[in-house]
């Protein structure tokens, strides 16, 4: 990682145990997301993550049947 960031960066690091240190220089804010692996290879798709192709395709399908029943209805 580089000695420093600046706004808007983001840094993303190895899967590890060790210690992860942070030295604000100025006023900051930051945010830090950690989480134990998934025991499922993940498929990410445009705005949800599956544990397999076919369960995005079941998914995506199902939410493009939700939106169908929102215009016809003229709730969206």
């Amino acid at each position: 990682m580089p000695d420093e960031l600046r706004h808007g960066d983001l840094a993303s690091f190895e899967p590890s145990s060790e210690l992860v240190e942070f030295e604000a220089q100025t006023d900051t804010e930051f945010v830090l997301g950690s989480a134990a692996p998934h025991q499922h290879n993940l498929v990410p798709g445009y705005y949800s993550v599956h544990t397999s192709p076919e369960a995005l395709r079941d998914g995506e399908a199902h939410i493009s049947l939700i939106k169908k029943r929102l215009v016809e209805g003229s709730r969206l």
